[in-house]
């Protein structure tokens, strides 16, 4: 290889990593705003309100030193996004006038964050370095979490009777340090895995604990290895504890939630396994209203934020979200769109790749079939970028050979 190539490939690393860094930045300071926020009681007050908006202009700030990268990569498809983005915008403007004070808090964050992590997760070319800069956010975010663990387990702070927020912060280190036992396994990612998981159960949400089972399934589908004594000794150890798990289940979840009771805390979620039917926590209200809606307006829908004007918060669900926000016809079609590049990617015949989109796929996505909104959701919108990156353009995987690192687009079938 020539000192010319050499060079412009370790550029192409260099600006992958900054790109990396830049979308996995929102995940190390919003779990760190959250941290300041709990510790000097300051949520919902005007100081709080301070630091979130600092917080932003610091992930902005990230985005924006990497933009001329960007946009040196995709340029023509990034103009091309926001202007489709914004036409979209302006059509339910002129004709969902009744929703435009509640597009107005949506404009934000998905201008300047969500639209952004869809182009620059597409921009990145090398997925070995984002992968990378994913393990080193994941360990931050983890000591950041067990900071928080640890003070709302000494009763020094509060999240309340449950935090959402802080079990999807937490979900990253947990799937993350969950891939790398499923692919090689070692106690100190046994050891992230427990304390991410006792943190979830303890002040979490159930639908964290989800995508961790939604994970731990797409993992087993999409792996396969070489059936030798140690593989299938692990296979067999795995399937023991899981049986022994679910015959147990309320005798484990008892016991957990007696042991959380010494330091203070009910367990949200603890309390709802328990219950002997399904508790949908009024999403089954939620659910039926949107349906009423669409049903009254099949062709265009409520418009975007629409679940937001006729229930005052989300329809906490991306499929009923989506046929709402654009009418039954073309949001049906988005859905098979977004369908078949999901299970595209998941399915993919090169393992790596669905290996890796499986992380993002139950951080990005699982969550939005019972929480959230898609469009101020930036882990859907880096998950989405990824999947188009990987479905139509596949010269992205680079891989080393000679402790050299080559493209090779056929390596991706």
């Amino acid at each position: 290889m020539t000192e010319t190539l050499q060079k412009s490939l370790n550029k192409s690393i260099l600006e992958d990593k900054k790109i990396s860094i830049a979308i996995m930045s929102s995940f190390v300071i919003l779990t760190i705003q959250y941290l300041i926020l709990i510790y000097f009681n300051l949520i919902g007050t005007f100081n709080g309100n301070r630091i979130q908006i600092l917080s932003k202009i610091i992930v902005g700030l990230f985005y924006i030193i990497v933009l001329p990268t960007v946009l040196k990569r995709n340029k023509f498809k990034f103009v091309i996004a926001y202007f489709i983005s914004i036409f979209i915008f302006l059509l339910n403007y002129i004709f969902f006038r009744e929703n435009w004070v509640y597009l107005k808090t949506i404009i934000f964050p998905f201008f300047f964050t969500s639209l952004p992590s869809l182009i620059y997760s597409y921009s990145i070319n090398d997925w070995n370095v984002l992968k990378d800069v994913m393990k080193k956010t994941s360990l931050i975010v983890f000591i950041v979490g067990f900071i928080i663990g640890v003070l709302v387990f000494s009763n020094r702070a509060s999240v309340g009777t449950y935090s959402m927020s802080l079990s999807y912060y937490m979900l990253l280190p947990t799937i993350v340090y969950m891939d790398k036992i499923i692919e090689k396994f070692n106690f100190k990612s046994l050891i992230v895995v427990l304390i991410s998981l006792l943190i979830i159960l303890a002040v979490g949400s159930r639908g964290a604990i989800m995508c961790i089972g939604v994970f731990i399934i797409l993992k087993f589908i999409t792996t396969k290895k070489k059936l030798n004594f140690k593989t299938i000794l692990m296979y067999l150890i795995i399937i023991a504890l899981i049986i022994t798990f679910l015959l147990f289940l309320d005798t484990i979840l008892e016991n957990l939630y007696n042991f959380l009771l010494r330091f203070g805390i009910h367990s949200r979620s603890i309390q709802l396994f328990l219950q002997d039917d399904l508790h949908l926590s009024g999403r089954d209200y939620l659910y039926k209203r949107m349906v009423d809606e669409t049903k009254a307006n099949p062709l265009f829908g409520i418009g975007l934020a629409g679940d937001r004007a006729i229930m005052n918060g989300y329809v906490h669900n991306l499929i009923l979200e989506l046929i709402g926000n654009f009418g039954l016809i073309v949001g049906v079609l988005i859905i098979t769109f977004l369908g078949v590049i999901t299970f595209k990617v998941l399915f993919s015949k090169n393992k790596k790749v669905s290996g890796f989109m499986a992380i993002w796929f139950c951080i990005g996505v699982v969550h939005l079939m019972v929480s959230s909104s898609y469009l101020i959701d930036f882990k859907f919108w880096i998950f989405l970028g990824l999947s188009l990156r990987a479905t139509f353009d596949k010269n992205h995987v680079i891989y080393k050979k000679n402790n050299v690192k080559f493209y090779k687009e056929q390596d991706y079938e």
